[in-house]
């Protein structure tokens, strides 16, 4: 005879909350799910997410879990609570006059297709194809964006991308739940989408980045050779940014500006990785994709000048951003020489690539990037 054991108290709270399973045919591997709710999923051998047998379901929101994957592959045996319920948020005073100003202006059509994933182009190079996708810079002036104050400024979407074969896939899907709940009072503005675009290439590999400006950019790499020696034209400030505006304070070319999430404008960028070393979330890869490993302030080298060397041209001077280079007069009287004023050098290595007489440098021990011809181009491109 069998034993009858009485469900505890917490199984019969997962019970009448329902369980999470997986669909591994729409799983894509993204490893959302995993990262956001460990306690329910798991990534398996085959490179898939799991739902796990002992899942601690009660835990969150089912629509909060299910709302994360972004190819719906997160399947609830339950009823999921409804969407973000706008009832319970604020309305703003005198909202009506600011909404009857925009209820009938024509729908901006190029807006509309990027909520779509329809913004795309495709470039041919030799070795390799370049595949940018914007997306939505603009909250759509539906309603209930101003009755309740929203944004016009779209929040940053999650971005996934993946290549099968020779076509490449991004899925898109809007992240901030305030705005998500805009998604079902609109027939133009789905909460995801899914744009596949068709290349027919052999494609041999692919790198991709999604930058701070909504902007996809892939290289699907059609030659091994190319994709084996491909560089970044600059550094990259990855997801895990926090906006504390460190990097945008030591950038030498004034090549970062702030947001949601800090970008740097790759046309300014030298690849000095300044902002990685300052950077205190390890939220920076540099141009080979490789993350720029922070320094204690100790740890960052300083500018030397050999004073021997030095023939006072000023070129030092001139060139620092940070006022961290002055000229002082030598014993004799006459000469002058270069001095560093430690507390304000950041490391740049700008006042190294500009001595013509090799009198100044900034030793490194941690090689975290290099300059090199990268600081040159950039001045002859007039800055």
């Amino acid at each position: 005879m069998t034993e009858t054991v009485a469900p505890s108290p917490i199984h019969e709270t997962v019970a009448a909350a329902g369980s999470f399973r997986v669909d591994p045919h729409l799983c894509i591997a993204c490893d959302a799910c995993c990262q956001d709710f460990p306690e329910i999923f798991y990534m398996g051998g085959d490179q898939k997410a799991h739902a796990k047998d002992d899942q601690q379901a009660a835990l969150y929101n089912a629509r909060t879990v299910v709302d994360v994957c972004p190819t719906d592959a997160i399947l609830f045996s339950g009823e999921l609570p409804p969407p973000e319920d706008l009832s319970k948020l604020e309305e703003v005073p005198g909202w009506e006059l600011e909404w009857s100003r925009w209820r009938g202006a024509e729908e901006d059509t190029l807006e509309r297709d990027r909520r779509y994933g329809r913004d795309y182009a495709v470039e041919e190079h030799p070795g390799y194809l370049r595949v940018t996708l914007q997306f939505p810079t603009r909250v759509p002036a539906v309603r209930d964006r101003f009755r309740y104050g929203m944004p016009e400024t779209m929040p940053e979407y999650g971005a996934h991308v993946w290549v099968v074969g020779s076509t490449i896939n991004v899925t898109g899907w809007v992240k901030d739940p305030k705005i998500r709940a805009l998604t079902h009072t609109s027939s133009s503005f789905p909460g995801r989408f899914t744009t596949t675009i068709e290349v027919k290439r052999d494609i041999v590999g692919a790198r991709h980045r999604f930058d701070a400006h909504g902007r996809v950019e892939a290289i699907l790499f059609t030659d091994r050779a190319v994709m084996d020696a491909w560089q970044w034209r600059a550094h990259f400030i990855t997801t895990k940014c926090t906006a504390c505006t460190i990097c945008e304070r030591v950038c030498p070319t004034n090549a970062i500006t702030g947001g949601e999430r800090f970008y740097i404008d790759p046309d300014l960028c030298i690849n000095c990785s300044v902002c990685g070393v300052y950077c205190p979330f390890d939220a920076i890869d540099d141009h080979r994709e490789v993350v720029v490993p922070k320094l204690q302030p100790k740890e960052v080298p300083k500018a030397v000048v050999h004073e021997e060397l030095c023939t006072g041209c000023e070129f030092c001077v001139d060139v620092c951003p940070f006022e961290a280079l002055e000229m002082k007069l030598c014993d004799d009287g006459f000469n002058r020489v270069a001095i560093v004023i430690e507390k304000n050098c950041v490391s740049c290595k700008l006042c190294e690539q500009v001595c013509i007489k090799d009198a100044i440098e900034v030793p490194r021990n941690h090689q975290f990037g290099e300059i090199g011809m990268s600081f040159m181009n950039y001045l002859e491109d007039g800055h």
